[in-house]
């Protein structure tokens, strides 16, 4: 007989977006675009106080510096909350109930089963699972809402089994000391160094 684990939760505002941020900071390339920016920035002042470059490339390096910087802050700060106050969804309270068929959501204007294969990748911190399905979308689940330990266990060992066991899933920076360290497999073919 499968094990059925339920868990009843409403999100708090700061539990979403901290979820979020994390999981932007964790998952996408915003690091990247941040130092990217950061380095225009830099060039653009850079050629404006040492080499007294005032230029169009100077002021362009600047302004789609300081535009890209920008983008990616608010997209951290500011649309997290955004959506979260925006959102209906987000005040209901959820009913979740994980089996090996699926995830059931319930909540007052949802009620629907959700396959695993839906989601791609784990991630995991202190606080929360983020399981994750196509680009920028998760489903948040709050570690408050395990009633014990031995029910977070069996979670754990449900998304070993139904989502990390597909081709395309993986667990996100996350190491468990009673895991054991995968093999490297060596690719089938040499690179190409062209």
């Amino acid at each position: 007989m499968e094990e059925i684990i339920s868990l009843r939760f409403k999100y708090t505002e700061e539990e979403y977006v901290s979820a979020t941020r994390f999981y932007l900071l964790r998952v996408s390339d915003f690091l990247f675009q941040l130092i990217i920016s950061s380095l225009l920035i830099v060039a653009g002042v850079f050629s404006v106080l040492l080499l007294d470059l005032e230029s169009v490339t100077t002021f362009i390096l600047i302004f789609v510096g300081v535009i890209w910087l920008l983008v990616w802050l608010l997209a951290l700060f500011v649309m997290p909350r955004q959506r979260f106050r925006s959102d209906p969804k987000f005040r209901d309270e959820y009913s979740l109930q994980f089996s090996d068929d699926g995830i059931q959501f319930k909540t007052s204007q949802i009620d629907a089963l959700i396959q695993w294969s839906l989601y791609t990748k784990v991630l995991e911190n202190d606080r929360f699972y983020l399981l994750i399905y196509g680009k920028n979308m998760i489903s948040v689940i709050p570690k408050r809402a395990f009633t014990s330990a031995d029910q977070e266990a069996a979670f754990d060992a449900l998304l070993r089994t139904r989502l990390l066991t597909h081709p395309e899933a993986k667990r996100l920076n996350m190491s468990k000391a009673n895991e054991p360290e995968r093999t490297y497999v060596p690719p089938t073919e040499p690179p190409d160094w062209r």
